[in-house]
């Protein structure tokens, strides 16, 4: 996670006011900008793919208390 720094950064500094607007929401992160919300995870990704393809971008539930996942795209071939 090393190459996202920034947008965690981002998202801890921008946090406490996302909670006032968008408290429950996913937020998309790009770099030091935010970028848009959406209802559902789901719908956060899909419009970070639409907007930024396979470029890196943070995608994120806007909350106080966070369950922690961690996922990568980058995973290499199964070996039994």
């Amino acid at each position: 996670m090393v190459e996202l720094q920034q947008e965690l950064r981002t998202y801890r500094a921008q946090l406490p006011g996302m909670l006032d607007r968008h408290d429950g929401e996913y937020v998309v992160i790009k770099g030091d900008q935010t970028m848009h919300y959406s209802p559902t995870y789901a719908a956060a990704l899909e419009w970070a793919y639409q907007t930024f393809g396979l470029d890196q971008f943070f995608v994120k539930k806007v909350a106080v208390d966070q369950d922690v996942a961690h996922f990568t795209r980058d995973l290499g071939p199964c070996r039994p």
